[in-house]
C-alpha cells in the first residue's frame, strides 16, 4: 500500500503518460503486481482510547529554588495570582506575613543549602588528603627504618 501511494506522487509529478517509457511502465506494473518483501499486519483494535505523548525540555542552568528574575522577592509574588488570591481568603490575619510573603520573612533556605553541601565536600576533602598525608608518612617511616636495619622483620 504505501509503496502504490509513493509510486502515485512520482508519477503524478513526472511528465505524462504518453510521453513516457512504455518499457518503464510495464516494469512498474509488473514490480506493483508482485508481493511486497515486507508486510505490515494491521493494528490490534483495543479497549477505550490509547493516547500517547512525548515532551522535550532543556535542563534549566541554575536550580530550581534560584531567583531568575531582577525583580527583588518582596515584589513579586512567589506563586500566581489565583494561589495568592485563595491564601488570602483563608488564611487568619496574624499568619498572612509568613504564608503570603514567604520570601521576605525567614530563612533563603535553598542558599544555605547549597553552603552547607560546599562545606561538608571541602570537609570531607581535607579528611581524604589528612588521611593520605597520614598514610604516606607511615609508609615513609617505615621504609627508613627497613633501609637502617634491614634485619627488622617486617623488611
Amino acid at each position: 500500500m504505501p509503496a502504490s501511494v509513493v509510486l502515485t506522487l512520482l508519477l503524478a509529478q513526472s511528465l505524462p503518460a504518453e510521453t513516457g517509457d512504455a518499457a518503464n511502465m510495464e516494469r512498474i506494473r509488473r514490480q506493483l503486481a508482485e508481493t511486497p518483501a515486507i508486510v505490515v499486519p494491521p493494528s490490534l483494535p483495543r479497549d477505550g482510547l490509547v493516547f500517547r505523548g512525548t515532551a522535550h525540555g532543556r535542563k534549566p542552568d541554575t536550580p530550581a529554588w534560584a531567583d531568575r528574575s531582577g525583580v527583588p522577592p518582596y515584589v513579586r509574588a512567589p506563586f500566581p495570582s489565583y494561589h495568592f488570591q485563595f491564601l488570602q481568603q483563608v488564611t487568619p490575619e496574624e499568619f498572612r506575613a509568613g504564608t503570603l510573603y514567604p520570601g521576605a520573612i525567614g530563612l533563603p533556605i535553598g542558599t544555605l543549602i547549597d553552603l552547607l553541601v560546599r562545606d561538608v565536600k571541602l570537609a570531607h576533602r581535607k579528611r581524604q588528603e589528612t588521611r593520605a598525608r597520614e598514610e604516606v608518612r607511615k609508609a615513609l617511616e617505615e621504609l627508613l627504618a627497613c633501609r637502617a636495619n634491614p634485619a627488622r622483620p617486617g623488611c
